[in-house]
């Protein structure tokens, strides 16, 4: 893996450890929307938990195996997020809201892996 995905990849999991820190914080703080919170921090675990091969990756990985991996990982994280739409409860508003936050970033550490293979590939 080049040092820059290396520091992306160190990146998208310091992003969830952080906003995992800031949810905690919240439901703390804000006692009315405890519950919400609640649910972004559950959400926030669930990534966690399904990204946990990132967080073990030799450094020596190819972009392409990378994107394999990513490609899991979104896969899993777009079928949660079909799961938590149907529910909508108050509790899955905030897992919703966690997931969605996530995705986005994903998209592009997957988008950046795709570039990273394509220079390799030439």
């Amino acid at each position: 893996m080049t040092p820059a995905l290396q520091r992306a990849v160190t990146s998208f999991y310091n992003l969830i450890y952080e906003a995992q820190t800031f949810a905690t914080s919240m439901t703390r703080i804000d006692t009315a929307d405890q519950e919400h919170y609640g649910g972004r921090i559950e959400g926030l675990n669930w990534v966690l938990d399904r990204c946990q091969i990132l967080e073990d990756m030799d450094a020596n990985l190819t972009p392409s195996a990378l994107q394999r991996v990513l490609a899991e990982v979104k896969s899993d994280l777009d079928h949660e997020l079909s799961v938590q739409r149907r529910e909508k409860g108050r509790r899955a508003d905030g897992r919703e809201e966690a997931l969605n936050f996530v995705a986005d970033y994903l998209t592009s550490l997957i988008t950046a892996t795709e570039i990273e293979s394509a220079k390799n590939s030439v």
